[in-house]
């Protein structure tokens, strides 16, 4: 098969501005080229994985052939090596190291854990929207990250929390800036002092104080359990020796795991309520069905699995804006990749929002409908054509954590209020690390149940 190559390739930086100022245009152009494009950001080439097929491959059946690539790589030494990293075993191989590993931290996030939590993610919206008041203007990005910060160090590091958010919203504010560009500049500009660095290292350190910290309680009470994610990562064992996580994996797990969390609440939900905004036939069947689940009471664990129209429209919203849109992994040995040889080191790249707007895959792929999600129509969809959470045996550890966050925000805040989109506002997702929301600026509406 030839392999087509994207356009506009310059001399070093081959298509380096394109991924840094107009990334999701960039890489959503390349659809149209064929299953598999060759592009360059750099001086050496990657491959862009746009057919459902060959990514089912790389993801799946043909997994073990292949380590995360250059976007985890520039990860590692900013947050420390934890389960989304090639994490080295002496004696196993990479995707052996990677099973055992996260068969250890597993019960971590079992659902019965997940659901026991579901009270506090409530409990910790309904406190943040006591300060909302009618036609109050908000910009619900930073709103809702905000919440995410409380509801996610509250999760994962138990009581008391208000120690981890904060250095948790520094390091985000610094983080993402230059690890993108670690990411997709060209090797050669690695030595190159990226903006933010130390504010980054600064905040960093503070949040892995605040983590050591709470692991000491854990270590010196070994039977307090505040169901949160701190407490049974402190109890993982390895099944083939018994042994445990030392504090240091410990603190690189939470570091990734509480960014990583952040983008569910805080960059996925901002577009659920603009769409609702946008589309009020959306908003209502929405409301209807939140009306008649809860009857006027607080969302518990019971209630998310009958919230059925709440969770299509969270997919849909996953479907067009992915927090995770871009990733990477690498060819440990010669490959063949849809009839393509491809030498071992290979860099081979996939975009979930490239994959999700493919409109030979999605009709109508730009239009916000979340019937596409209804069972009967959803099976006709090729294998990993949606990907929002990854698949295979690297699929996001935290997928059910985050949806089942998402529902219980989205009934506690539509339960009682109705956001209205300011005139004139102009929300765009920025493409870095993670696709995050700008400018979603949004006006508080109360809401009275129709019950």
């Amino acid at each position: 098969m030839d392999v087509p190559t994207a356009r506009g390739a310059l001399p070093l930086i081959g298509h380096g501005a394109d991924l840094w100022f107009r990334p999701t245009e960039f890489i959503a152009g390349m659809n149209e080229l064929g299953p598999l494009v060759r592009f360059r950001p750099g001086l050496h080439p990657s491959y862009l994985v746009t057919d459902p097929g060959l990514l089912h491959h790389l993801l799946v059946t043909g997994a073990r052939d292949f380590v995360k690539g250059r976007l985890t790589d520039t990860a590692g030494p900013q947050l420390g090596v934890s389960l989304v990293m090639d994490m080295h075993v002496e004696g196993l191989t990479p995707s052996a190291a990677h099973r055992r590993h996260r068969r250890a931290i597993q019960p971590a996030f079992h659902p019965e854990r997940l659901a026991a939590r579901t009270a506090l993610v409530a409990r910790v919206t309904r406190h943040r929207l006591a300060h909302w008041r009618p036609g109050l203007r908000l910009r619900l990005e930073k709103e809702l990250l905000a919440l995410s910060n409380e509801v996610n160090a509250l999760v994962f590091c138990g009581e008391p929390a208000a120690a981890v958010a904060g250095p948790l919203a520094g390091v985000q504010r610094n983080l993402v800036p230059g690890l993108y560009w670690r990411s997709v500049a060209p090797r050669w500009t690695d030595s190159l002092p990226v903006p933010g660095t130390g504010g980054f290292l600064r905040a960093r350190a503070r949040l892995r104080a605040a983590l050591r910290a709470a692991l000491h309680e854990r270590r010196t009470d070994p039977r307090r359990d505040d169901g949160d994610v701190l407490t049974a990562l402190a109890r993982a064992r390895y099944a083939d020796d018994g042994s445990g996580l030392d504090d240091e994996q410990i603190v690189h797990e939470l570091v990734f795991y509480l960014i990583a969390a952040a983008h569910g609440i805080g960059d996925i939900l901002p577009w659920v309520f603009h769409e609702l905004a946008a589309h009020p036939d959306v908003e209502r069947r929405l409301h209807d069905e939140l009306d008649t689940v809860l009857a006027g009471d607080d969302v518990n664990a019971e209630h998310l699995p009958q919230l059925v129209y709440t969770r299509r429209v969270l997919c849909e919203a996953l479907r067009l804006y992915p927090p995770v849109w871009l990733l990477a992994r690498r060819a440990l040995e010669a490959v063949e990749l849809g009839g393509v040889p491809l030498p071992a080191g290979t860099e081979l790249v996939f975009s979930a929002y490239g994959m999700h707007r493919h409109p030979r895959h999605h009709t109508d792929p730009l239009r916000f409908d979340p019937d596409r999600w209804l069972p009967e129509r959803a099976a006709l969809l090729p294998r990993c054509a949606y990907v929002p959470f990854g698949t295979g045996p690297r699929k996001c550890i935290g997928d059910r954590l985050s949806m089942h966050q998402m529902l219980t925000v989205v009934a506690t805040v539509a339960t009682h209020w109705r956001l209205r989109a300011v005139p004139g506002s102009r929300p765009h997702p920025s493409a870095r690390i993670f696709l995050s929301p700008r400018s979603i600026e949004m006006i508080c509406a109360p809401r009275v149940s129709r019950r």
